[in-house]
């Protein structure tokens, strides 16, 4: 039982293999098949922005943390987005009340999911 109520209040989001949980109290929003901007020069584990709520919001990819991961060797960005679009984007607030976006091609979990879709 404890272990069910625990899936109600965590959300799953898997995108190129990795995957990441994030509590369903910080979830705002799921956008199915957003527009993303790519942003030349950005680091590479950032899939781009989205345009919402008058303004830009990043978008992740799960499994990594926001800054850049660089090559030990040539000092580049690696490439770690897939190039090809996610399913959807999941906005998720953060404790400074600011928005971040996670790209995922499946959720899993969150007992009031269909709740929260765009």
């Amino acid at each position: 039982m404890e272990q069910e109520e625990f899936g109600r209040e965590m959300l799953r989001l898997y995108y190129g293999g990795e995957c990441e949980m994030t509590s369903m109290e910080r979830v705002e929003l799921i956008l199915p098949c957003p527009e993303i901007i790519r942003v030349p020069g950005a680091p590479e584990n950032l899939a781009g922005m989205i345009y919402k709520e008058g303004g830009l919001i990043p978008v992740f990819r799960p499994g990594y943390d926001q800054r850049a991961v660089n090559d030990q060797i040539t000092g580049k960005n690696q490439n770690l987005v897939p190039k090809e679009a996610p399913a959807c984007v999941v906005l998720i607030r953060k404790e400074d009340g600011s928005l971040k976006g996670m790209a995922a091609d499946e959720v899993a979990g969150g007992g009031a999911i269909d709740t929260i879709y765009e």
